[in-house]
């Protein structure tokens, strides 16, 4: 990652002209805008649906966070455009209600020339405040493409930015020298002196010096101003900013955190999928059952880019309960349902033929294995919002990716991140993603969900997914179950998963349905790898030609059937 540590990378091109920073900044104030009032709609949704006193006072505290975090990425906005304004020294107030519109406004420069402005605007952002912001992620993204392997290189080895800057630097003014044949300055090499400091390959730089050689480049790339000295200071404090971007995973101090939460939780732990490297973002993925304890990580190795974790939570719980999925699978009944979905029966025409002494069966094989483990789930997610707020895997934006049980741990994380100060919460989590969720589609709680989110949230479901179907039936819910249909709040985004049709699929799927999604860092390889791998064998256990249905239709349900 060093090789792209490089103040060039981070810093506004000298390409730039004044004029049309001018004009970068205009329209990126009113992207900010209009990205700062699409959060605001979404409490102001939540606020709709509970319409209480205490939901008009959480709406209230929502906006004043938000409209906090918006002026400060206005400031630094303001800085990296070079502080236009016809020489104010004092970044004009960002209004909430100004104009989101950017018609008829310049186009943003190339991508060459947009991107190390937007890094300039990331890293005053994280040096500053010494935390990457969800919000500031998911604003940045909308905006455009970013590297954050450059961001992090910089902070990582300043020193080795300011070389590579000084020497890319250097060469361009010996050109300008050459082809005005004025030679001005003598070739520095790699150990160079900057404004007075030393920078060479061999030592380090202490603090005051890496301010220095901070300065000094960025006053060779044509940055001034207050921009300067943020960058300056920040980047000779990188070791601190560091620290708290990339947190202390498999330390002593984040056991300890996580022990004391979890008294609730007999199993809980953070187990790394790949090994961490400390990027700019973290991904957290949840497993719904457990086949082998190996799938605690196993599903999740589809992902690559960032640094990416899987929750460990309640082993064995998790294991009875895939036994019990599989026993379930294998009932009559299950092979009736599956037989009568293939004919495109509804499944509530498949209930009423269904007797009680049927539901009987069935909840015997699966009721307890099931409960036990959704019950789980709640303490589990109860405890995993309380590991975000204090953010064990550091100050840097999360993304949550989970599929049944699993979804169900992170939808009650976030419902405990909802319950608290939204200045406490506003810029933890950046996107999630949720598969065959075993909740309810109530409005309400899900536009509490969507306020906490800075960037997306997803609704996979799979319409045809009659496991699902049966357990959200014994669990006494209605049919209103998000794992099963789109959820009717804005905000919220529906991906229909057709290709799975039975809940035990999700598993060797996930991937599949990931992309399907757009989720960012899918290997597409090791996609392919697990639906071969993986599904062949669920496939073999769930799988039904025509001739078996109609064999399964033949042989009924079982024992007492009724009549529909």
């Amino acid at each position: 990652m060093s090789r792209k540590s490089d103040l060039t990378k981070v810093a506004p091109p000298k390409e730039l002209s004044d004029a049309q920073c001018q004009a970068v900044f205009q329209r990126l104030e009113r992207r900010l805008a209009s990205f700062r009032n699409t959060a605001e709609l979404h409490g102001t949704i939540e606020a709709t649906f509970t319409n209480t006193r205490t939901s008009a006072d959480v709406q209230e505290a929502f906006v004043d966070a938000l409209n906090h975090w918006a002026q400060e990425t206005h400031r630094n906005l303001w800085l990296a455009c070079r502080e236009p304004g016809g020489g104010e020294l004092v970044c004009p107030r960002f209004d909430p209600l100004s104009d989101t519109s950017t018609a008829g406004l310049p186009s943003l420069p190339p991508q060459e020339h947009l991107q190390p402005l937007l890094h300039a605007v990331l890293l005053l952002h994280v040096t500053s405040n010494k935390l990457y912001s969800s919000r500031t992620r998911a604003f940045l993204l909308f905006v455009g493409p970013i590297d954050e392997e450059v961001v992090a290189a910089t902070l990582k080895n300043p020193r080795r930015a300011i070389e590579e800057a000084g020497k890319k630097t250097e060469a361009a003014k010996q050109e300008h020298a050459r082809r005005s044949k004025v030679l001005r300055m003598v070739g520095m090499g790699v150990g160079a002196v900057a404004g007075g400091v030393l920078i060479g390959v061999t030592g380090g730089l202490a603090a005051p010096a890496v301010g220095a050689g901070v300065s000094t480049v960025l006053g060779w790339l044509g940055v001034g101003g207050t921009a300067v000295g943020m960058l300056a200071t920040g980047l000779a404090g990188s070791s601190v900013v560091c620290g708290a971007l990339f947190g202390a995973y498999g330390s002593r101090k984040t056991a300890q955190v996580i022990g004391e939460y979890t008294r609730e939780v007999r199993d809980l732990a953070i187990r790394p999928v790949h090994t961490p490297k400390e990027t700019m973002a973290v991904r957290l993925c949840v497993t719904g059952w457990l086949e082998s304890p190996d799938d605690v990580t196993a599903p999740w190795t589809v992902f690559g880019q960032d640094d990416t974790f899987a929750l460990q939570w309640e082993v064995e719980a998790l294991q009875k309960l895939s036994t019990a999925l599989l026993d379930l699978v294998k009932a009559q009944a299950m092979q009736y349902i599956k037989g009568e979905i293939l004919k495109r029966t509804f499944l509530a025409a498949i209930w009423a033929a269904l007797s009680p002494t049927i539901w009987m069966k069935l909840t015997k094989i699966i009721d307890n294995p099931w409960m036990h483990a959704k019950t789980l789930a709640v303490k589990a997610g109860e405890v995993l919002g309380t590991l975000l707020v204090e953010r064990v895997l550091g100050n840097r934006p999360i993304t949550l990716v989970g599929y049944s049980l699993g979804s169900l741990v992170i939808v009650e994380a976030l419902a405990h991140l909802a319950s608290l100060p939204p200045a406490q919460t506003l810029g933890l989590v950046q996107d999630v993603f949720l598969f065959g969720t075993p909740v309810s589609t109530d409005r309400a709680q899900w536009a509490s969900l969507r306020r906490v989110v800075a960037g997306r949230l997803v609704n996979g479901y799979g319409a045809n997914d009659y496991v699902l179907a049966v357990l959200a039936r014994l669990s006494g819910m209605n049919w209103d179950v998000a794992g099963l249909q789109s959820v009717e709040v804005q905000g919220v985004e529906n991906v229909a998963c057709d290709q799975v049709d039975g809940h035990l699929k999700w598993r060797g799927m996930i991937g599949q349905c990931l992309a399907q999604c757009d989720a960012p860092g899918i290997d597409r390889e090791e996609v392919e790898r697990q639906i071969a791998q993986k599904l062949t064998g669920i496939e073999e256990e769930m799988g039904m030609s025509e001739e078996e249905a109609e064999r399964a239709i033949k042989a009924g349900p079982g024992s007492e059937v009724q009549t529909p």
